[in-house]
């Protein structure tokens, strides 16, 4: 396809300051990627004079594809960077000491755990309070703020940076703050960027945060050529620090810079594009100055469909309904996706694509019982059923954590191969020898037998007995951002399925045939989160659980970013949208969501 009239001045753009404002569907990374191929073979930039910058790993490798298929001779040259990859090697040039990466967000915990006990006598931190410490940390990192050592949270980040320096590591978010303090006080630092990385080019501005744009700033503060692509109304991580006022005053802090507007969308038919164009009216960011409504450029295809059904379940069986009835009229299983706002709405629809034999895939690469509060909780329960299951017992015995190490373990197994009994069993015979494990074992025990031993109505009362008992949620939310109730969610979706059993085999038996069962098929419906959708698009989308509550979240903090979000479902489509809510969920009385009177009144 041959770049529009606005395509090709985006790419023909030489030197100087450029925001390209492309709403979705709009060509903005072919516009990108075909930009620098012209820096190179018009206008003879040298390829390692070019720095291109973008926010994922997943978006730099396919700008490298791209960039591999026009200019293989080249590619190898040009730095195509993430903000954190960039960070990590300026860092690395420039910093004389060795530093350790703390790679895993255990490691953090564990440091945060350690100042809680020490500086604050907390015999037990709370998982909870130490996910939102470190969400605190990154947001403050993110727009360069010191610890402000009148709160508790900021006292804890000043231990945290101590802590740090006493032990040469960093964090990933240090890539992009000390990356800016080099920029910002080496002038060798400087001098050398500033040098090698003459032309800027950078995608998803509009997902910058303080420091990003502070490195960008310095670097091209120079040669002024910084060309950067963006859509304010695709902004959905302001939750971990972006800001859209760095692309929405781009030509404030860069003056005489150029706005071109990619305002067509070659993606969706004029049916979506009208829906999105209306929901737009209430982001505030439509308000701007520079906004620009979009264009469509196919014609009209089918207009947005809504639909209201009584509960998540049958939602997700009406839906598999009508997926069948697209087969029927020859679209394939890959054209179709359905977006929710959570991870755990998304089981509801593995259970009924999986009783309807239609073949899906998880975007993530994780279904629902895979994931690892699930399996903790199914392992329990099967370990009740059977105390010879060892596959079970292997995966719970240190979880919550017990400080049972592999030694442990190692030498159950060798106990349990040399008596011929199951690792239940063994670990009986090491803690007589062995007294210090001996209250981790009688832990172990005791939860089983309780549960064993109690009576209830259905295997749900079982599974809240189970969370309540092991403090369950505190501990697989502990390593989760500030506001994040993903994983207790999938456990509370997990109760509810739960509850239509009172036989625990029969409901274990269930869960596994559904894991093993699942095979993955590359012709198969998609089923992600509105965040992990963001780029993609599909001929035919589902939005589900559009619910008052859910989209918008309750636990949101920024209603705008929620209709940004909702902005970004809609604009996955290409020809047929459907969104749908329900009367209730999770056995509550659920409301329409807001947005859907914004979308179709």
């Amino acid at each position: 396809m041959e770049l529009s009239k606005v395509q090709q001045e985006a790419v023909n753009f030489y030197e100087g300051c450029c925001n390209v404002i492309a709403s979705a569907g709009s060509g903005k990374t072919r516009v990108l990627v075909t930009r620098i191929v012209k820096l190179i073979e018009d206008y003879d930039v040298d390829p390692g004079n070019i720095l291109a910058i973008t926010f994922s790993k997943k978006a730099k490798e396919n700008m490298v594809e791209r960039l591999a298929k026009m200019i293989p001779g080249y590619v190898k040259f040009i730095n195509v960077e993430t903000f954190h990859s960039f960070g990590f090697r300026i860092v690395r040039k420039f910093n004389r000491e060795d530093f350790e990466i703390l790679d895993a967000d255990w490691k953090k915990v564990k440091i945060i755990e350690e100042i809680l006990q020490h500086y604050f006598r907390e015999k037990e931190p709370d998982g909870q309070e130490i996910a939102d410490i470190l969400s605190y940390i990154s947001i403050q990192k993110n727009q360069m703020k010191k610890p402000d050592t009148s709160t508790k949270f900021g006292k804890v980040y000043k231990y945290y940076e101590k802590y740090k320096a006493e032990h040469n590591q960093l964090d990933f978010d240090d890539m992009l703050v000390k990356c800016y303090e080099i920029l910002n006080t080496n002038e060798d630092g400087l001098r050398y960027c500033q040098e090698q990385y003459q032309f800027i080019l950078a995608d998803e501005m509009q997902d910058t945060n303080a420091v990003q744009y502070e490195i960008i700033r310095l670097i091209g503060a120079r040669h002024k050529n910084v060309f950067v692509v963006d859509d304010p109304l695709q902004n959905i991580f302001m939750w971990r620090g972006s800001d859209n006022k760095f692309v929405m005053n781009f030509d404030e802090d860069w003056p005489n810079a150029k706005i071109i507007h990619l305002n067509k969308n070659y993606r969706s038919s004029q049916d979506i594009v009208a829906a999105a164009n209306h929901f737009a009216e209430c982001i505030p960011e439509s308000k701007h100055r520079h906004y620009v409504e979009s264009i469509a450029d196919k014609k009209k295809f089918e207009e947005p469909q809504y639909t209201r059904y009584d509960d998540e379940s049958a939602e997700a069986n009406g839906i598999a309904k009508k997926i069948q009835t697209y087969i029927e009229a020859g679209y394939d299983y890959k054209d179709i996706a359905i977006l929710t706002r959570t991870n755990a709405q998304l089981q509801n629809f593995e259970t009924a694509l999986y009783r309807s034999e239609i073949p899906y895939s998880i975007v993530d690469g994780m279904s629902f019982i895979d994931r690892r509060e699930i399996k903790i909780v199914l392992s329990y329960l099967r370990l009740v059923c059977d105390i010879n299951d060892d596959e079970a017992f292997e995966y719970i015995y240190n979880r919550p954590n017990r400080y049972l190490g592999q030694s442990f373990l190692q030498e159950v197994k060798r106990t349990a191969r040399k008596e011929k009994m199951s690792l239940y069993c063994a670990m009986f015979r090491v803690s007589r020898t062995n007294w210090k494990v001996k209250n981790s074992v009688n832990s172990i025990h005791a939860t089983i037998k309780s549960i064993s031993e109690s009576k209830y109505k259905t295997v749900a009362d079982m599974i809240a007995d189970l969370r309540e008992t092991l403090n369950l949620d505190s501990y697989v939310s502990k390593d989760l951002c500030d506001n994040d109730d993903s994983r207790t969610d999938n456990l509370n979706t997990l109760q509810r399925m739960a509850s239509n059993y009172n036989d625990t085999k029969r409901f274990i038996s269930f869960m596994m045939k559904f894991s093993k069962e699942k095979k993955h098929d590359p012709n198969s419906v998609q089923l992600m989160t509105i965040h992990k959708s963001k780029g993609l698009e599909f001929p035919i989308v589902f939005v589900a659980g559009v619910n008052q509550g859910l989209l918008p979240h309750e636990k949101s903090e920024n209603i705008d970013e929620e209709k940004r979000l909702m902005y970004v479902a809609i604009t996955r489509a290409e020809k047929i949208l459907n969104i749908s809510s329900t009367y209730s969920y999770n056995g509550k009385d659920a409301m329409e969501s807001e947005f859907v009177a914004a979308i179709f009144n």
